[in-house]
């Protein structure tokens, strides 16, 4: 008798252990899918590139999931999901390649921005400068100095009334351009 409790122990443990195995591969796979004979696969691996997305049953909530070459762009961006035609599709909560995707979308968008404020802000800084050139170079030539240029052979020519007057009003179409 002891024998056959023994043996109906160790039948009843096996039978447990191979059922808990059972029950874990899925509990610990990622993705659950439907195949071509509507049955559920699991795997800790993205589905092919020949599912499709309404036969996903599941996939990881984790953002880091790095798709496998056919599901990703030439780039290495994921790709966009085919979109549904059903009005459900569009309450639908959003996968992590959509969410990936949008969040890679207002990166570039941000620095794009940033760009354009930095940008803004060199032209800024360099009216500014040639304003104030522009002002000091008017005073200079109103206040009576002379003044002199160098001519293409090396020679230094000084201006008279006539270069003066031109210079000036030079001058301030640039004080023009650039002082607002």
């Amino acid at each position: 008798m002891a024998l056959s409790s023994i043996r109906r122990n160790i039948s009843t443990t096996l039978l447990l252990g191979t059922a808990l195995l059972a029950l874990a591969g899925p509990a610990c796979a990622q993705w659950a899918w439907k195949d071509d004979n509507g049955r559920t696969v699991y795997s800790d691996r993205p589905p092919p590139a020949t599912v499709k997305g309404d036969r996903i049953v599941r996939q990881p909530s984790n953002a880091q999931t790095v798709l496998p070459p056919q599901q990703a762009g030439s780039d290495g961006a994921p790709r966009a999901a085919e979109p549904t035609k059903s009005a459900s599709a569009s309450n639908a909560p959003k996968s992590v390649a959509e969410q990936e995707m949008e969040f890679r979308k207002r990166q570039i968008e941000r620095a794009e921005a940033e760009k354009k404020a930095q940008d803004d802000q060199t032209r800024n800084t360099a009216k500014a400068a040639e304003c104030e050139r522009a002002k000091g170079y008017l005073k200079a030539i109103e206040d009576g100095q002379r003044l002199a240029r160098t001519d293409a052979s090396g020679n230094r020519e000084y201006l008279d009334d006539n270069q003066r007057a031109t210079e000036a009003d030079r001058a301030r179409k640039v004080m023009q351009a650039s002082c607002n």
